[in-house]
């Protein structure tokens, strides 16, 4: 595991100072190796409790781990493979297939009965997602409550009856905050619906429903990171309200 991926685990907990550190980070890895506590908490103009609880937050040790992962991370410097590009089209396809056959019949029935529409995304995209899937269900005569952040987490959570509906986008699907707040969810008598990578993780077997997209991880040409599409979501959360409205328009059609 890199820090790329220590990050993505723990995206949903981190605040703006995080957010500066990991994007110094980013910026200057080769820098960074050489870099002191203090002189990494200057540069990113924060103090050395900050990174310290920075690094605590995707699991560090502390700072000399921290180092140790940088080492690592530039003597596996990966190549950026150019049959990535039509892997990732052909995975976005085989999404678009999946969500066009899936049987969602069970899902829009709980849609029409329930009080209380609700979407929460474990990172930003995923966020983005949700806040779009929002927008496509006013066409369906819909409203959705989109969840942001850990507040909003558990006031909208007091409010939730059973029966309501939430929709749960993520990437891995094994995000533990997010895990941890469908299985609250689900003791309420929740129904929940996962948007998730393909395969196996925690949050498709804690959801009633589960729609996934494919996706694997590409190496983009520097050393700790890695990229993991996310497109998949997009096309899942557009075709699914398309698919409601067909079925609403076939019942008053009978």
């Amino acid at each position: 595991m890199n820090l790329d991926d220590l990050i993505q685990e723990n995206y949903d907990l981190m605040n703006d100072n995080d957010h500066r550190i990991w994007q110094y980070i980013c910026r200057h890895r080769e820098e960074c190796r050489n870099l002191s506590l203090h002189q990494l908490a200057d540069a990113c103009e924060v103090s050395t409790t900050t990174v310290l609880r920075f690094l605590k937050l995707i699991q560090m040790d502390g700072y000399s781990d921290f180092k140790a992962f940088l080492k690592w991370d530039s003597l596996n410097r990966p190549a950026f493979n150019q049959h990535s590009i039509e892997q990732n089209s052909f995975n976005l396809t085989r999404t678009i297939t999946s969500i066009q056959q899936a049987d969602c019949s069970e899902l829009f029935r709980r849609m029409d009965q329930a009080d209380r529409l609700y979407a929460y995304g474990s990172g930003a995209v995923q966020k983005s997602v949700a806040k779009i899937f929002k927008n496509y269900l006013i066409f369906a005569g819909k409203l959705l409550h989109v969840i942001e952040g850990a507040e909003e987490r558990i006031m909208a959570m007091r409010q939730m009856k059973e029966g309501d509906v939430v929709f749960l986008f993520s990437l891995s699907g094994n995000n533990p905050v997010l895990n941890d707040y469908a299985q609250k969810l689900r003791k309420k008598g929740i129904y929940l619906t996962a948007i998730c990578q393909d395969g196996v993780n925690d949050l498709s077997k804690l959801c009633h429903f589960y729609l996934p997209f494919f996706t694997q991880k590409i190496d983009v040409g520097h050393p700790g990171s890695a990229f993991y599409s996310s497109a998949g979501m997009l096309p899942i959360a557009e075709t699914l309200v398309l698919k409601y409205i067909a079925c609403k328009y076939q019942k008053h059609s009978v």
